[in-house]
């Protein structure tokens, strides 16, 4: 099952390779600028920027992460230069994604040049959240669905969270497993998103807090989706040149540039 870990892809892209590990092999390496950035409605906008490492050369952050790019943020036609905050994070001095809003990259670092551009979807109208049963091979678990209708230039996923303020409690899935685009709606216009599974023993402990949460995201981001399993990403991304993957990010680097939204709705 393909599956996007949040938080910027967070883990989707780049950062999960931390894997110590060297291995052997005679692949050609070429240093490319990585990107990573997903820009939240309502949130400043941060953007992470490496370098790729040969596949031979464990991987260490510290030579990874970048200190010295030059990067702005193009926006209604106004640029808006990054600083550096730590750790390969860059930050808008002003910016703040907002939803319907279109914003361009450019970025600069020995040599090599990328760009992207991406926009915030607006949110959707979402109904008849409710929780199924799933029993495969005895194990019974459940998920939670339900219908949105679509906007144009965006897909839409789902994951569960548990909510309580008494007691004090909060866990929330950081997997969607499927995206769906506005061409997998139905007669009726609407789409059908569900969560993955959760432990059915969660779900009898907290069935009065459970909430689905809808994530909207820019539509450049199903292609990279279908795709990132193409070439093991997970384990040798930093060192590859993601030939197999389709990123938004062009020129001389790889990763995603992507706008997101997402609301939460209670489960009655």
């Amino acid at each position: 099952m393909k599956s996007l870990i949040l938080l910027l892809l967070l883990g989707i892209l780049l950062s999960s390779c931390k894997d110590n590990t060297v291995v052997d092999n005679d692949l050609g390496y070429q240093e490319q600028l990585i990107v990573r950035s997903i820009l939240t409605a309502g949130d400043s906008i941060t953007v992470y920027f490496g370098r790729s490492l040969p596949l031979q050369q464990a991987f260490d952050s510290s030579k990874a992460n970048l200190e010295n790019v030059f990067a702005y943020i193009t926006h209604n036609n106004k640029n808006d230069t990054m600083h550096y905050i730590g750790n390969g994070i860059y930050q808008c001095k002003s910016l703040i994604a907002q939803n319907g809003e279109s914003y361009s990259l450019f970025a600069k670092w020995n040599n090599h040049i990328v760009h992207s551009k991406t926009s915030v979807p607006f949110t959707a109208t979402f109904q008849n959240a409710k929780l199924d049963t799933v029993i495969v091979n005895n194990d019974t678990s459940c998920i939670i669905q339900g219908v949105l209708t679509p906007r144009t230039g965006a897909v839409y996923g789902a994951t569960w969270s548990i909510i309580s303020s008494n007691p004090s409690f909060v866990l929330e899935d950081s997997v969607i497993s499927n995206l769906a685009r506005e061409q997998d709606k139905d007669l009726l216009g609407n789409l059908l998103i569900s969560t993955r599974s959760m432990p059915i023993e969660l779900v009898r402990k907290w069935r009065s807090n459970l909430f689905i949460r809808v994530h909207a995201f820019d539509e450049q981001i199903y292609n990279f989706f279908i795709t990132q399993d193409a070439n093991n990403a997970s384990d040798n991304i930093f060192g590859n040149t993601g030939i197999n993957l389709r990123w938004n990010v062009t020129g001389d680097g790889i990763g995603m540039f992507i706008g997101r939204t997402d609301f939460i709705v209670r489960v009655p």
